[in-house]
This record gives C-alpha cells, structure tokens and sequence, in this order.
C-alpha cells in the first residue's frame, strides 16, 4: 500500500482507509488482548482454573470451554469472547497434549452460540427489541432471550460432545511443523 501511494497510483487516503474498518482494527485488537493475555499470565491463571474445573479429558474440556465462552459472549462481542479464550485454549491443548483444533472448534462455536443468551449478546437481538418496541408489541429484557438461548447453547454443547467431537480434525500445525 504504501508503494502505491508513494507512486501516484492511489491516493493516500486511499491507501490507509482500510486501517479505519471496523474489521481491520477489530483484528489487530485480537491480536493486542491475545498477546497480552499470554504474556501477562492471565491466560495461564485462567487455564489453570479450567483445567481444575475440567480435568485433563478432552469431554471435560469441551465443557467447560464451551461453557465460559458462551457465558462471555452472552456479555460481550463474540470476537472478543473468542480473543480472551483463544490464549488460554492454545495453553490447555498445549499441557493436555490435545490437538489445539479439537477445543478451538468448540471455543468458536459457543462464542456464536453464547450471544444468543442476552440482549446484548448479539446485534441481532437489540435489533429484534427495537422492532418489538417500536410496534407496541411489547418489550424484551435484558434475559428475555435466555431460556431460549440457554436451549441453544445446550444442544450445541451436547452435539459437540456427542458427535461433533468425533468429526474434528486431529491437527495440530505447530507439532506438524516441528516434525518437517
């Protein structure tokens, strides 16, 4: 980009619009909490706890990972949900030896589920109490969604726990590339 622009052949402004993008800072922003996460100790004290709570068995682990993504996605951006976790998965199937694709699946997956719980869990949800306010319909509440949502979460952690878990990919691309 910057050679584009030092050349002529796009504007400046052209050039650094994608850095103010919602998606592009939200990224970088990922990355900044991971690393500082990882780097803190938070992610280690906050797998230490997990891996109490769990065990060592990828069941347990699928568990309790999908159950604290959930509930954080259910208060906060999914992205975000998923950035807080991500350091501290990697560290999980790093000391349990499980591949990392077996619990980030799962971790991805009940991030989405998660917002499902409250209103403010997902755009969609305060979309959906707008509308419902605004045609006198009634008006929804900040748990109104988490009978439903909890349903949701539940099957979704079943399922993975059944057979989705059974149809992950053994990877682990770190090792791989160790081996090579």
């Amino acid at each position: 980009l910057g050679g584009l622009a030092v050349t002529g052949l796009v504007e400046p402004q052209e050039a650094l619009s994608g850095f103010s993008s919602p998606p592009v800072v939200t990224v970088w922003a990922v990355f900044i909490l991971s690393g500082g996460l990882s780097n803190t100790g938070v992610a280690n004290l906050l797998g230490r706890q997990i891996l109490k709570l769990a065990g060592g068995g990828e069941i347990g682990l699928t568990v309790v990972i999908m159950l604290v993504s959930a509930f954080l996605s259910a208060f906060m951006n999914n992205v975000g949900a998923t950035a807080l976790l991500l350091p501290v998965v990697m560290d999980l199937a790093r000391r349990t030896g499980i591949p990392p694709s077996k619990l980030l699946i799962p971790l991805s997956f009940s991030s989405l589920l998660g917002g499902m719980l409250t209103l403010i869990g997902t755009p969609p949800n305060i979309l959906i109490a707008e509308a419902v306010s605004e045609r006198g319909i009634g008006e929804l509440g900040m748990f109104s969604f988490t009978p439903l949502g909890g349903c949701v979460v539940a099957a979704g952690i079943l399922y993975m726990v059944l057979i989705g878990r059974h149809l992950l990919p053994a990877r682990d691309l770190a090792r791989d590339a160790q081996d090579t």
